[in-house]
């Protein structure tokens, strides 16, 4: 057995049966929204694992276990009702927010961000102004943006900023130490693994991202730690697609980030 702990995290966005209400309006994040149905039926089938969801800071690094870790991205509105449904099954779950858009129309408000501090869950940044691609970015903004976020949200909460998840999902050795730098101790990344990498004092965490295609059964199958090569596999191969065709990458994110017309 690994001297680590493996670590299964799931990384959701909006739950809801009202997209135009809440997070992101633009078309690359409807794939990534599911109803309330769905996101239940992901819950019970990861209530058959024998791990239970645990926050990422009551994990003891230094010994071996399983954990599933449930996170959440971008910040929408509908956070206080996935914290709501963790908190009835007793769960917590990690809620990354863009502070940048804090209290916008379909977004959580600093009321919102401490009631979910409130139920027990962990409130971390994703950013300030979110850019799709962050490894673009120069390490001295990448910087700017991890500590203008993490003031932002520890002021809101009342205590350090120490975790995050990464916008995009791009990363790069540049975006991993710029997270370190700005004083983040636990940054979840888009990469689908298992077991936990350290730099720099930050431990870095992969996370699989259901979909609105995503079946219980595939849930159900990665809460029990298995299919986590397959996903790795799959992901490895976009990155090598979006390495080799970088423009029509950045089209692309053109394309699917550009806000819907008549969301405002």
């Amino acid at each position: 057995m690994s001297a680590h702990p493996t670590i299964a995290g799931f990384g959701y966005h909006e739950v809801t049966d009202a997209p135009s209400e809440t997070g992101f309006q633009r078309p690359g994040a409807l794939p990534y929204t599911l109803t309330p149905r769905v996101f239940a039926d992901h819950l019970t089938q990861m209530a058959a694992s024998d791990a239970r969801p645990a926050r990422v800071t009551d994990i003891d690094f230094t010994r071996p276990g399983r954990f599933l870790v449930l996170t959440f991205d971008d910040g929408g509105k509908s956070a206080v009702y996935a914290g709501d449904v963790l908190a009835r099954r007793g769960w917590s779950g990690h809620f990354f927010i863009v502070s940048g858009l804090i209290g916008q129309r379909t977004f959580a408000t600093a009321s919102d961000i401490r009631y979910l501090v409130s139920c027990g869950h962990v409130v971390g940044t994703h950013s300030h102004t979110h850019p799709d691609i962050f490894p673009d970015l120069t390490p001295a903004r990448m910087l700017e943006e991890w500590r203008t976020s993490g003031d932002a949200i520890g002021e809101i909460v009342g205590a350090p900023c120490l975790t995050a998840s990464v916008p995009g999902g791009d990363i790069s050795r540049q975006v991993l130490e710029s997270a370190a730098a700005a004083g983040i101790r636990y940054l979840f990344t888009s990469e689908p693994w298992l077991s936990p990498r350290s730099l720099n004092g930050c431990r870095v965490l992969g996370r699989f991202s259901p979909k609105v295609g995503t079946s219980p059964d595939r849930i159900r199958e990665l809460a029990q730690f298995r299919g986590w090569t397959s996903a790795l596999m799959v992901r490895r191969l976009k990155g090598l697609a979006r390495a080799g065709l970088p423009l029509l990458y950045r089209y692309y994110v053109r394309r699917t980030t550009r806000a819907r017309p008549g969301a405002n």
